[in-house]
C-alpha cells in the first residue's frame, strides 16, 4: 500500500500535468511532502473538516524558482487544495521549505538534532588569581600582585541575578593574609586595583562579576597552623609543592615538619616555636634541610624570602 503522503504527492503532480504546468508537476514530484503540524478542526458553514498544514522541501534550484515567482507557487498551492478537498477535509497551508543538502529534509524536521554549544567550564580560581596578579605585575604593582599570589578565592553564582544580555552573576571573595588585608584598609587605591584586576580576570562570556570583597583568610583558633599555610601558599605561587610529614612537640620544640619539592628537588623543612638565632632567623641542616621558627613567617614578606630561597631564589647557608 502506498503511504499517504506519497499518494498526494503524486495525485498533485498528476494534476499539474493535465494542466499544462509540466514543470510544477516534476518539481512536487521531486520534493518531500510531510505533515507540517496535526490537523485541525475547522467549522465552514454547517460543516466541521480536519485542515491538514502541509510542507513541501525542494532543492534550491526549485525553491529560488517557486518563490521568485509567486504565480508558480500560488499554482502548486491550488492543486494541493484541490487534492485534499473533501468534504470532511481542506488544506490548511502549504509552506515550502529548502531541503538541506546530505540529509534531504527541510530545517524544521531536524533543527532538535543540532546540539547547543557546550558553555565552556568555568576558570578555576586560582587561575583567576594567577591571572589577576599577572595584570597588576604588568601595571607596575608588584606588590599588590604579590599579595593575590599569597591570596584564595571564592566564588559564589547570584541566585536569581542576571547582568547584561543574560549573564550570569557571580560574587567573588578574596581572602588575603591578615597583614595583606590591614595593609589595603590604609592603600585604598591598591585596593581598587585588586577588585578591579580580579574582575577583569573572572569576566566571561556567559558570566559577569557582580561584586569582588577583599576579606581575611581563615585559621584555626589560635593560629597554629597560619605559618605552615602562609609558607604552603607561598611555595604554591613559586610552582613548588609542600607536603605535611607531622605536626607536634618534640625535643627541640619542633611544630610541623614539611616535605618540599622545589625545582626538581625535595627538602625538608621544620617549623619551630623556639627561636633560631644563625642565619637570618632560620638554620640551615646539612643540604636539604633547614628549620625556622614560626615568627619567621609571620609576614608575608619574610614568608616570600624563605620561598624564595627554597625554589632556588638563593643558596642555602
Amino acid at each position: 500500500m502506498i503511504p499517504a503522503l506519497t499518494a498526494l504527492k503524486a495525485a498533485v503532480a498528476a494534476l499539474l500535468e493535465a494542466r499544462g504546468e509540466r514543470g510544477l508537476s516534476t518539481l512536487v514530484a521531486g520534493g518531500e511532502l510531510a505533515l507540517a503540524a496535526p490537523p485541525q478542526r475547522w467549522t465552514l458553514g454547517s460543516r466541521e473538516v480536519s485542515a491538514s498544514r502541509l510542507s513541501l522541501a525542494v532543492d534550491a534550484p526549485e525553491f529560488a524558482a517557486l518563490t521568485a515567482d509567486p504565480s508558480r507557487l500560488a499554482a502548486v498551492k491550488e492543486a494541493f487544495a484541490s487534492a485534499v478537498r473533501t468534504p470532511e477535509t481542506e488544506l490548511a497551508d502549504l509552506s515550502l521549505v529548502l531541503r538541506l543538502p546530505g540529509v534531504g529534509r527541510g530545517w524544521s524536521q531536524i533543527y532538535r538534532e543540532a546540539a547547543l554549544p557546550a558553555a565552556p567550564e568555568r576558570p578555576s580560581p586560582d587561575a583567576v588569581l594567577g591571572g589577576a596578579a599577572a595584570l597588576l605585575e604588568a601595571s607596575g604593582d608588584a606588590r599588590g600582585a604579590a599579595m593575590l599570589r599569597r591570596a584564595r578565592l571564592e566564588e559564589a553564582q547570584v541566585a536569581g541575578g542576571a547582568g547584561s544580555a543574560g549573564a550570569a552573576l557571580v560574587r567573588c571573595v578574596v581572602r588575603l593574609e591578615p597583614a595583606d588585608r590591614a595593609a589595603l584598609d590604609r592603600d585604598v587605591e591598591r585596593a581598587e586595583r585588586l577588585r578591579r584586576a580580579v574582575r577583569d580576570a573572572g569576566t566571561r562570556a556567559s558570566e559577569a562579576i557582580a561584586s569582588v570583597e577583599l576579606a581575611t583568610a581563615l585559621y584555626p583558633l589560635g593560629g597554629a597552623a597560619a605559618p605552615e599555610a602562609r609558607l604552603a601558599r607561598a611555595l604554591a605561587a613559586r610552582g613548588a609543592v609542600a607536603v605535611t610529614l607531622r605536626r607536634g612537640d618534640g625535643p627541640e620544640g619542633e611544630g610541623v615538619e614539611l616535605a618540599v619539592v622545589a625545582s626538581g628537588e625535595l627538602m625538608r623543612v621544620r617549623i619551630t616555636a623556639a627561636p633560631v638565632r644563625e642565619h637570618g632567623g632560620w638554620r640551615a641542616e646539612g643540604i636539604r634541610a633547614i628549620t625556622v621558627t614560626a615568627g619567621d613567617l609571620a609576614t608575608p614578606e619574610r614568608t616570600e624570602e624563605l620561598a624564595a630561597l627554597l625554589c632556588g631564589g638563593g643558596e642555602l647557608p
